[in-house]
């Protein structure tokens, strides 16, 4: 893909992220710093939806991403480390969930829950302690893509356990994203699960996961997991 594709392609991808709405040429020229004609933009959504990366829905005249355009946006996004002020601020918190919850996994999950506002999955694997939270919020937008999706994680929720040890087995140290089908594990076609394996100092493997909409914040939901991850590593 060019660089004037890939570039269209981004931002009708975070503009979809963030409004969850259909995106059309016109609001493409209105939020994406470039230089050409509706009719050139028009164009070059035709060419993306051709090849796979974008589709348009039946009742819209805008278009939406599919997984080969949620997974070509990933691919591109450049992941920066966190400054040390939010790498602090961070550890305090999680530092405050232990204290209330007292076991790691369960404050990891609620931390993960209330920052991600998905839900969220904290499992130490040597101590069989495997916990979820964030149902709550993954019901509060129950329509559309959001109620498929919220079905598919109620799946998850309900085999948390076992589901947890087959992603700690399939996932690298590295963070891993499964957009809907991609998903190794079970079946999904409206979610997003993004994976994160640790081992801690003392030779145990703990999981980090977050499940919800794949119209999700991808950049800021991986850059927590492994800010997390690696404040659990060091504390």
């Amino acid at each position: 893909m060019d660089y004037r594709h890939a570039h269209l392609l981004k931002g009708f991808v975070e503009e979809y992220i963030a409004t969850g709405r259909p995106v059309g040429s016109e609001r493409l020229l209105e939020v994406l710093d470039i230089s050409v004609s509706s009719a050139t933009i028009r164009s070059m959504l035709r060419l993306l939806e051709d090849e796979g990366y974008i589709m348009q829905p039946h009742t819209s005249a805008g278009r939406i991403p599919t997984d080969k355009g949620y997974r070509y946006y990933i691919d591109q996004l450049s992941f920066k480390e966190p400054s040390e002020k939010k790498v602090r601020e961070l550890t305090d918190t999680y530092k405050e969930y232990r204290e209330e919850y007292e076991r790691p996994a369960r404050a990891a999950a609620k931390m993960l829950a209330e920052l991600a506002h998905v839900m969220a999955v904290g499992g130490w694997m040597h101590d069989k302690d495997i916990q979820g939270a964030g149902m709550s919020q993954v019901f509060e937008k129950e329509e559309g893509e959001n109620q498929e999706a919220a079905r598919e994680i109620s799946l998850l929720f309900d085999n948390i356990e076992r589901y947890a040890h087959e992603f700690a087995d399939s996932s690298s140290n590295a963070v891993t994203v499964y957009i809907g089908s991609e998903n190794p594990i079970f079946e999904t076609e409206h979610t997003s699960i993004i994976v994160k394996t640790m081992r801690l100092p003392t030779g145990e493997t703990a999981l980090l996961l977050l499940a919800g909409p794949k119209r999700m914040p991808y950049k800021r939901n991986v850059a927590l997991l492994n800010a997390l991850s690696s404040i659990i590593e060091h504390i």
